[in-house]
């Protein structure tokens, strides 16, 4: 099983489980969810193809985890009229996390990310601490981390660093995890910044091979290190709101 693949089957089964959430009890939203993976398991064994495109086609034959919930747990439904049989909801759940956990974006984040709301439910997040969140990162995302660790080595503004930044956006395009619009802000980014730094060098040159020989290590590359700080910051939080959903998966499952 290829971890992309992996990576569906456990993003499926955590959205199963926010929808269950109020229509069963803990352990018996456990053991469906562990029912749920030995079933999506044998379709995927009985198909062959271990790839994401089959994981795929597996996961539509179950319908969308909402359709699956009401078919399947039909008439579970918690009376929402009735106070005494909804649990009282923990004061913390209504805290929002800071942006850096999956909070709402405001700022240069809103401006990057285009929606200054959470794009997934990370209540997982307020909970982590950032030693617990790298180490999620990099066992769960390791192509993502190496990508985000290569993109800081160009923070110092050393042209003798410079290079290592074409490795992490080779490694920023062949992710799986990030989306297409994250590729674009983690690539497209620090080339327009590295441009525009270029730009504003002062020096003198007559030709414009001269002119980027240059300007390239003079203020190109400050340009390009500011841009991958901040996509750093940009890039990080999708990665760990992904490497959450998937250890949540993976507790439930086991627990089950």
């Amino acid at each position: 099983m290829s971890q992309r693949s992996e990576q569906l089957v456990l993003d499926y089964l955590s959205e199963v489980g926010l929808i269950l959430h109020g229509r069963m009890t803990a352990r018996e939203r456990t053991a469906y969810l562990a029912d749920l993976r030995s079933r999506i398991d044998a379709r995927r064994a009985a198909g062959g193809d271990p790839g994401p495109d089959a994981a795929r086609e597996v996961l539509r034959s179950f319908g969308t985890p909402k359709d699956l919930v009401r078919r399947e747990c039909e008439g579970r439904d918690l009376d929402i009229q009735d106070d005494e049989l909804i649990p009282p909801q923990p004061a913390q759940a209504n805290r929002e996390p800071p942006p850096w956990r999956g909070g709402p974006n405001r700022g240069l984040m809103a401006l990057l990310d285009g929606t200054g709301r959470p794009e997934a439910d990370t209540s997982g997040a307020s909970r982590t601490g950032p030693v617990r969140g790298v180490a999620l990162v990099v066992r769960a995302c390791p192509g993502e981390a190496a990508a985000l660790g290569l993109m800081l080595l160009t923070v110092p503004w050393r042209w003798d660093l410079a290079f290592v930044w074409v490795l992490a956006a080779a490694l920023i395009v062949l992710s799986r995890v990030w989306s297409t619009r994250d590729k674009w802000v983690g690539v497209g980014l620090p080339v327009v910044s590295c441009a525009v730094a270029m730009l504003l060098w002062d020096g003198e040159a007559k030709f414009i091979d001269r002119y980027i020989q240059e300007s390239l290590p003079a203020t190109g590359v400050i340009g390009l290190g500011l841009a991958c700080l901040v996509c750093v910051f940009y890039l990080y939080p999708r990665a760990l709101r992904s490497a959450l959903v998937g250890d949540r998966a993976r507790e439930g499952v086991v627990e089950g």
